[in-house]
């Protein structure tokens, strides 16, 4: 028996393979979302940036194997690609999703614990005083001259 059901297609995987493939993938995305939260393997940013270009290789050939072989024949070939394709992106996902030490934008907003620096209660209370709004500054009388105007020389007064 071949295991190419006609020429040109790869490889066939059996039903059974698929009924154990795709549970065990759904397995691997509760561990990665439970890891996600301990920032341990393979949930770090690290990881997740080398991944990046599997996931890439990995969907193209997911692609081009459909393109390529677009018979019913292979369709057990093209799932086991995307399940290789799913695989890879959640495995990405989950670890560029991770949150860093700085807090980073996980959703939370908890409010910090950290003392404030020293310096703070000084700038807080110049900027309240810097932002207050103000009365606006009286207008200044004009100047009065100096001396009074002589008339030019030479004119009768």
């Amino acid at each position: 028996m071949s295991l190419v059901p006609h020429p040109g297609t790869p490889i066939t995987f059996p039903l059974y393979a698929h009924l154990a493939m795709w549970p065990a993938l759904l397995a691997w995305l509760v561990f990665l979302a439970r890891r996600r939260r301990t920032r341990s393997w393979p949930c770090s940013p690290r990881f997740g940036m080398a991944m990046i270009p599997g996931c890439l290789f990995v969907d193209a050939g997911a692609l081009m194997a459909a393109i390529r072989w677009p018979s019913t024949a292979s369709n057990s070939f093209i799932l086991a690609l995307l399940w290789l394709a799913v695989l890879f992106s959640a495995t990405a996902f989950f670890a560029l999703r991770t949150p860093t030490d700085g807090g980073g934008d996980d959703g939370d907003d908890k409010p910090q614990d950290d003392p404030e620096p020293p310096w703070w209660p000084d700038f807080e209370r110049q900027f309240r005083d810097y932002t207050r709004p103000r009365p606006p500054k009286p207008a200044r009388p004009p100047k009065a001259p100096a001396e009074p105007p002589q008339a030019p020389a030479g004119t009768p007064s």
